[in-house]
């Protein structure tokens, strides 16, 4: 079965977001919070800033799981396109 061109778009599409999301779970900044103390702190006390790198942490895997999300949506719509498609084609 082959795919159309919407169907193509999708999943290029799809790799790229699943790349990023992928990028973004293993980035560095993701570790920063281990080496938060005493001595590293900014604002107005050393666990706020402990706190605030956590909280960046999460933001930036929370947004990795909605870029996979986004990719795995893509890829289901390019499914349902290639089905439609495959029916149209053998119907009479």
């Amino acid at each position: 079965m082959s795919s159309s061109p919407a169907a193509i778009r999708l999943r290029q599409r799809a790799v790229v977001l699943s790349t990023l999301a992928w990028r973004l779970q293993r980035v560095y900044a993701l570790d920063v919070y281990l080496f938060a103390g005493p001595d590293t702190w900014v604002g107005p006390s050393p666990q706020a800033c402990a706190d605030d790198l956590r909280l960046q942490r999460s933001a930036l895997l929370q947004q990795a799981e909605a870029l996979l999300a986004a990719s795995r949506r893509f890829i289901r719509t390019a499914d349902e396109l290639d089905a439609r498609a495959a029916t149209l084609a053998v119907s009479p």
